[in-house]
């Protein structure tokens, strides 16, 4: 079985071929971008909360996830007309995707993220607003449920897989690989709002995440830890706590009047991954030379 790094040594993957699919990924979501660029145009919205008071939350966030189905497109003509490799090869080294790994990441960052704003609403009471609105949640969680996981496996096939498996393969070195895989995760979302409010040290964060998930993948041979784990960080941060400083617009249980991140929020943060780590590193038998067994 080849490693699920390593599956750029195969033939494959010309650099023409890769070329091709970069220039098709950058078209695909470009295109996918028109639809809100055209609408934002045209009623003069300048910002995601001024759309979504004027669109509504669900026309909004269609149109912010078109992108993300266009990138899936792509992949799948890359994968069947490009590359002609089994899509599984961007999913898992494991002939069947495992379910049960994306379950427990979901379940361990979802638990946590409660746990989280629990905390900081009993240290900070004063900083949560109650925003519940009973028919506007539920749409919006009926909307994440299906919509968000095609965002989150969008960026998963990005980053921690046709990002991470060619790096390894011109470096030769998983370790590398995976830090700049991560920081490119975290300078994607340079133009997120609420980098703009906290300022840029916020994209260390995000490089912390993609630093962290593209480690868990090598480790563990796939994409579905880190699928579950991201997929609970959207999830659960759009319907726990909203700003008018965040990318995704949503009927929040909470609402506070700023979503910047603290030092308390960092190590909550940083506690929160090496619990997650550790957990992992038992429950799955990972070892750290797995990241450079059989390279080529």
């Amino acid at each position: 079985m080849i490693p699920f790094i390593h599956h750029w040594f195969q033939k494959p993957y010309s650099s023409t071929k890769v070329a091709m699919t970069v220039l098709l990924l950058l078209l695909g979501f470009i295109l996918g971008n028109v639809p809100a660029s055209w609408v934002f145009t045209k009623h003069h919205l300048f910002d995601l909360y001024e759309a979504s008071r004027f669109l509504g939350f669900e026309r909004l966030f269609l149109l912010e996830m078109l992108p993300f189905f266009g990138v899936l497109f792509v992949f799948l003509i890359a994968a069947r007309w490009i590359h002609k490799v089994p899509f599984m090869d961007w999913i898992s080294q494991r002939q069947v995707p495992s379910i049960n790994r994306a379950l427990f990441s979901f379940l361990f960052w979802g638990i946590f993220l409660v746990m989280s704003v629990g905390i900081q609403g009993v240290l900070n009471p004063d900083a949560l607003h109650w925003n519940y609105q009973p028919a506007r949640f539920f749409t919006s969680l009926g909307w994440l449920i299906c919509l968000l996981p095609f965002q989150v496996l969008a960026e998963e096939l990005l980053f921690r897989s046709y990002i991470l498996q060619g790096l390894t393969a011109r470096l030769k070195n998983p370790w590398i690989a995976v830090i700049i895989s991560g920081v490119m995760f975290g300078a994607m979302h340079l133009g997120n709002p609420e980098v703009m409010e906290s300022g840029y040290a916020l994209l260390g964060v995000y490089a912390l995440l993609g630093i962290f998930l593209a480690l868990i993948t090598c480790l563990d041979g796939g994409i579905e830890l880190a699928f579950g784990f991201h997929f609970a960080n959207n999830f659960f941060s759009g319907i726990l706590l909203t700003s008018k400083d965040q990318a995704l617009q949503l009927p929040a249980l909470y609402s506070s009047d700023s979503g910047s991140f603290d030092a308390f929020s960092l190590i909550l943060l940083v506690l929160g991954i090496a619990a997650f780590f550790l957990i992992a590193l038992r429950r799955y038998k990972w070892r750290l030379s797995m990241l450079h067994q059989n390279i080529p």
